[in-house]
């Protein structure tokens, strides 16, 4: 093939390609929204308390009073635990060997 046949050949085809880009950016526009179109959303507001404060209080003052319970269950526990003497003896981790023997 001649030169120019060639040259005619590349254009045809990028004129082709040019085309074919535009359909493309066309489709792509069609598929999704553009992205300055986008729906705001609507802000969550806060909910409104349920409980009066003196009912809040009240229940600040059962779980007070709940925890310093369970507190002084787990002192009692504990002291019970430290009354009990002397702690037993546990096993060596590991078994002496004698001095004088090479493991081979």
């Amino acid at each position: 093939m001649s030169d120019r046949l060639i040259e005619l050949a590349i254009e045809a085809l990028e004129s082709k390609k040019a085309a074919i880009d535009v359909e493309i950016a066309q489709l792509r526009k069609d598929l999704r929204p553009t992205r300055s179109r986008r729906q705001v959303r609507a802000r969550r507001t806060l909910k409104k308390s349920r409980i009066s404060a003196a009912g809040r209080k009240a229940l600040s003052e059962r779980m007070k009073a709940r925890w310093a319970e369970w507190r002084a269950e787990r002192a009692k526990e504990a002291a019970e635990t430290r009354k009990g003497g002397r702690r037993a003896k546990t096993k060596p981790k590991h078994k002496a060997r004698p001095m004088g023997r090479k493991k081979s």
